[in-house]
């Protein structure tokens, strides 16, 4: 029988954890992620899992997380939902001069660098994860209508326009 990471207290809602406590578990630490995350406007509370091992100076961390957002159409403007998800496991080095031999990771490529007296923060973890799956184009799908009129035989133009029109009239 295998031995899981130890789950994080009731009520710890994901707070930030010093790497030093971190240090002295074995197997690690897992939250099992459902509530919102600061800074991230969703429909559906994230729901997921962040797992974290300390390796010396390597800290691993891997998760899944998931949720529903409402985003703006670019082309038609029409509001619409769109399911985030996220998925990742990356290297998150601790003092730099300690991670490459204390693991014999030299050729392991660190993802990011912590401060080793410093706190790991799970729930910025699933914030940056979840903020990168973001579309770089907000559509609403392969059949968006595109704007109520688009011709450069209006008068009015395109709407999404008329606040620069606005200030080029004046």
């Amino acid at each position: 029988m295998s031995q899981s990471a130890s789950p994080s207290p009731p009520g710890d809602d994901l707070q930030p954890v010093p790497l030093q406590e971190l240090r002295l578990l074995d197997r690690g630490r897992r939250w099992c992620v459902e509530q919102e995350i600061g800074g991230l406007e969703t429909l559906t509370p994230v729901r997921g899992y962040v797992q974290v091992q300390h390796h010396g100076g390597v800290l691993e961390v891997s998760g899944e997380a998931e949720t529903i957002v409402t985003l703006c159409c670019a082309r038609c403007l029409q509001h619409f939902n769109h399911p985030l998800s996220a998925s990742a496991q990356e290297l998150l080095e601790i003092d730099a001069s300690l991670a490459a031999e204390t693991m014999g990771l030299a050729s392991a490529k660190c993802d990011d660098r912590l401060d080793a007296v410093g706190l790991f923060d799970p729930q910025r973890w699933i914030f940056e994860q979840l903020s990168l799956q973001f579309p770089l184009v907000n559509r609403c799908g392969s059949d968006c209508p595109g704007p109520d009129r688009w011709s450069s035989d209006d008068c009015e133009g395109d709407p999404r326009w008329a606040a620069l029109s606005r200030l080029s009239s004046s």
